[in-house]
């Protein structure tokens, strides 16, 4: 069965919904009078934000409701500065952690749990991210803080501990061990942003890895890991004078002098599909598409707004019409991801081998129905809300916080991003809505790619109705 056939066989499913509000949506219903749906209220966090001399930038949020604090150095030291070596910024953030000039891995470990202090890395495309959370008794910080940046500043690379880690990462690039959508996730850039620095796995290529010696770490270390490029969260029990002075201990023990150049923006979309095979009792589908749109941009908060009702929560209209209308999957979700280069709007779900052609023509038409009608008021109510309590949420967690006041740091928002946030999403109408998805969202530029058996395709079944002879 072709695309063009499973989408005629869905062409059906687009019908305008009814321009209502929520209130009036849920005016009849007992159980929702007491309800208020009105956008949570934010408080107005005093985010302090300086620049250090050596070039670091900095957001601090005191809290002093616990006698911790939460640390996030976010280095943009990613995958995309791996260049001919596919693995080297994955390598190096791991490593760091194997000891110092003075420690051993195991010493290191052992000293940092002594403290009762958690250390947590990342690498993504555009960075390598390390979390400290600690109790903040002036002992402790010190210690915890000396600790962390002596591995970050002054790490020891010593080539057993290098291959070490590098067979770790070679462990994980196993495809019976990784995760469907991790497969489908790095196949996708692989081969949608052919050359581009996004289109290399996050940990590497076997020969990448392979290649890989102790004094490349450390040239990379000593470049990607300067102060110069680095965005710090911070929140916690602290002053702001200990603040200043727990950033400039740490910045000042860094390398100097070196910042990343951006990547170059993402390839406009191109269609395209990509079928791997893969023994399994379901088929998991991703849809990509690269966007020229970054956070800081006027545009960006109503195509957020767009994800948010089209896959993003459970009352989202591509569950609705796959999960509950069809029962075809358990889970279908929509992301927009940004990055250095741009975003990538992606939807993953998972769906009987036989229905994942026609399942791609379902998802289609639900967003270019979308697209034809807009969202309806009641849906933006909804979305709007479904948004504030996810950002509520997240500011009631420190480390989430620091991590997104980093992240907002390293993609230009002003520090008053959590302030305004919602007021620009409430100031959003249904046609701004449908304008941010007809500009960006454009389905017959998507890449599809699948990882499940091959089997022969079959139409979609016909969705069960209730109320109607022969149905209960």
């Amino acid at each position: 069965m072709t695309d063009a056939h499973s989408t005629s066989a869905t062409s059906g499913a687009c019908n305008p919904l009814a321009p209502d509000t929520l209130a009036l949506t849920l005016a009849n219903l007992a159980s929702a009078q007491a309800l208020d749906l009105e956008p949570t209220p934010l408080v107005k966090h005093d985010i302090q934000h300086w620049r250090t001399k050596e070039g670091a930038r900095v957001r601090f949020l005191a809290s002093h409701e616990r006698p911790m604090f939460d640390l996030v150095l976010q280095f943009r030291a990613g995958s995309a500065l791996d260049g001919d070596t596919p693995g080297l910024a994955a390598l190096t953030l791991y490593a760091l952690d194997q000891g110092t000039a003075q420690l051993d891995a195991a010493q290191f470990i052992e000293q940092l749990e002594g403290l009762g202090a958690i250390m947590s890395r990342q690498v993504t495309q555009d960075c390598a991210i390390i979390t400290l959370r600690s109790l903040n008794m002036p002992a402790l910080r010190t210690s915890a803080l000396r600790l962390v940046t002596e591995m970050v500043a002054r790490p020891a690379f010593r080539p057993e501990d290098v291959a070490k880690i590098s067979a770790r990462l070679v462990g994980a690039q196993q495809g019976s061990l990784q995760p469907p959508y991790a497969q489908l996730f790095d196949a996708t850039m692989g081969q949608l942003l052919k050359g581009h620095p996004y289109a290399t796995p996050l940990a590497g290529t076997l020969d990448g890895l392979g290649a890989l010696a102790p004094d490349e770490l450390r040239a990379f270390h000593r470049q990607a890991y300067s102060a110069n490029n680095l965005d710090i969260g911070l929140v916690g029990d602290l002053s702001g004078e200990d603040a200043e002075a727990l950033v400039n201990d740490l910045v000042q023990a860094l390398p100097q002098q070196w910042a990343a150049v951006p990547p170059p923006a993402l390839p406009a979309p191109i269609a395209g599909t990509l079928d791997l095979e893969r023994p399994s009792a379901s088929t998991q589908v991703l849809l990509t598409l690269p966007l020229h749109v970054w956070p800081a941009q006027p545009g960006y908060p109503a195509l957020l707004m767009a994800n948010e009702i089209l896959g993003a929560g459970f009352e989202s209209r591509l569950t609705a019409e796959l999960r509950t209308r069809r029962a075809l999957t358990y889970s279908i979700y929509a992301v927009l991801k940004p990055m250095d280069a741009g975003c990538l709007w992606q939807v993953s779900w998972d769906i009987a081998p036989e229905h994942q052609e026609a399942s791609r023509g379902l998802v289609s038409n639900v967003l270019e129905c979308f697209i034809a009608h807009g969202p309806t008021q009641a849906e933006c109510d909804l979305a709007l809300n479904q948004l504030a309590g996810k950002l509520m949420r997240g500011m009631a967690d420190n480390e989430a916080l620091a991590k997104g006041l980093a992240a907002f740091s390293q993609q230009g928002l002003p520090a008053n991003h959590l302030a305004t946030y919602l007021e620009k999403l409430a100031a959003l109408t249904p046609e701004d809505v449908r304008q941010a998805a007809r500009g960006w969202l454009d389905i017959k530029k998507a890449f599809f790619a699948t990882l499940g058996p091959a089997v022969d395709q079959q139409p979609l079944p016909e969705p069960p109705t209730i109320g109607v002879e022969g149905n209960p």
